[in-house]
């Protein structure tokens, strides 16, 4: 009876541990097998996972996706666009035992076809035509790439080609390409040629007689153990320096994630660390709703020697992505006010969201977001300079100014400058937005309230949201 009692006792203890190391297991993220992630929210820019996320890394082949983006970008939907071969996009391979589409010097070829080339069969010559048709050469297609990555305020990455053949000056991070492709995700037809899982047959040409047929080594979308529905698009990249590299575009009941992998060992180690990071995702995280704390915040302005009124400055409520072991009461907000606005500098309240550090299901960082503020415009207008009569007079009689007069007749040019100035900024501002929202809708994304601006880096690298770059 002892024995069957312990045994009981013993049984029962083993089950209660195996319960809490279940628990704790839903509550971490999966081990993974390569040496840096990212899991971003398509719609917003969140990351919901990171591992060592700021690390530099060689991207290989996945740099296509950022070539990919800017030659679809200038096409603006129009694929049937003819391209013409030059030496320097065959011969510049020559020696690197890289993949290509046997592409030959002077062969008349399609838009259309060497993208599906670049994306499926990770064709190095033809990203080369694409760099080419991008900025006119090689390297101005490569320096086109490297202003973009300036544009979205990236500070990790840095490329010298437009395959991503072995450089050492060629490198990025798990979350400056998570960006890039969140980036690409908004031109034209970018998600109809990185989402192809079936073969696509490129035409004979002026060059060659036969079809060329390109298909994709995704096992993600193909079939098999690593097969997953939510799966709709990717890149894959290797080099023996890179090892395995992956991006892979998500969606799942309305939530659509970026999922890049770096420095993955193995070939099929790059399959098996998107599954389980995008599993984890899709079966704890659900987009919750969050009401700003109910408080209008005022900034003074101050300008011309004095207090010229005040800003008001509203927080938003929004919805961020948590994990089920996650509630929005435990969101954290920090407002980043300055104490005055001086009139002329630039105005960029934010509010930074985190969660405590003894969250570990996720990211603790969600990032910064732009406040909405009234009141500058009122006050722009409100300030302009009135003369006195005395001033006035002085102007109506006499042909010049006298040396009394001209303080004053530079301080209302002075004034008219700045108000104009900030005039222009603000409509800029005001313009930018539109235009990424237009963007998102008209790729059939959702634009959640709050978290529609261009994804930025703070010096301590956490993801942020800024304005718009200048």
């Amino acid at each position: 009876m002892i024995k069957k009692r312990l045994f009981c006792t013993l049984a029962a203890l083993l089950a209660a541990a195996g319960l809490c190391t279940s628990v704790l297991a839903e509550d971490a993220p999966p081990a993974t097998l390569g040496d840096a992630y990212v899991v971003m929210d398509a719609d917003t820019g969140q990351v919901l996972l990171a591992k060592n996320a700021d690390v530099r890394h060689y991207p290989a082949s996945i740099t296509k996706i950022m070539t990919m983006g800017l030659a679809l970008e200038k096409a603006q939907g129009n694929l049937d666009v003819d391209l013409t071969v030059s030496y320097d996009a065959v011969h510049s391979l020559y020696g690197t035992e890289s993949s290509h589409i046997a592409l030959i010097e002077d062969e008349q070829v399609k838009l259309e076809d060497i993208l599906y080339g670049v994306e499926m069969a990770s064709a190095n010559d033809g990203a080369n035509v694409l760099a080419e048709y991008i900025g006119g050469s090689i390297q101005g297609g490569v320096d086109a790439m490297n202003a973009q990555v300036e544009e979205l305020g990236l500070t990790g990455t840095h490329f010298t080609s437009p395959h991503g053949l072995q450089d050492e000056n060629h490198y990025t991070t798990a979350y400056d390409m998570a960006v890039i492709t969140r980036w690409a995700l908004t031109q034209p037809q970018f998600t109809t040629i990185f989402g192809r899982a079936e073969t696509w047959t490129m035409e004979p040409t002026n060059k060659q007689s036969e079809q060329r047929q390109f298909s994709i080594s995704d096992w993600m979308r193909l079939g098999g153990k690593y097969y997953r529905e939510y799966a709709k698009g990717s890149k894959t990249g290797f080099t023996n320096e890179a090892k395995n590299t992956m991006v892979t575009y998500a969606e799942q009941d309305g939530m659509r994630l970026i999922c890049v992998v770096l420095g993955c060992p193995m070939k099929y180690d790059k399959f098996a660390d998107e599954c389980a990071l995008l599993d984890y995702c899709y079966e704890n995280f659900s987009r919750v709703e969050y009401t700003a704390p109910a408080q209008t915040l005022q900034v003074p302005v101050t300008g011309g020697g004095g207090e010229l009124g005040t800003i008001s400055v509203t927080p938003p409520s929004g919805t961020v992505l948590l994990h089920s072991a996650v509630t929005a009461d435990q969101l954290q907000f920090d407002y980043e006010l300055p104490a005055q606005y001086v009139l002329g500098a630039e105005f960029a309240p934010r509010v930074h969201i985190t969660l405590p550090d003894s969250v570990t299901a996720q990211s603790n960082d969600l990032g910064r977001l732009d406040l909405d503020s009234t009141g500058l415009e009122e006050l722009l207008e409100n300030s302009t300079y009135v003369m006195k009569p005395s001033f006035a007079q002085s102007l109506a009689d006499g042909p010049g100014l006298s040396l009394g007069a001209l303080p004053a007749a530079l301080a209302v040019l002075a004034a008219a400058l700045v108000i104009g100035w900030l005039w222009w900024r603000r409509q800029e501002k005001l313009r930018r937005r539109r235009q990424a929202r237009q963007r998102l809708q008209g790729a059939g994304k959702p634009s959640p309230s709050g978290w529609d601006q261009p994804v930025n880096r703070t010096d301590n690298g956490h993801p942020v949201r800024t304005l718009p770059r200048r």
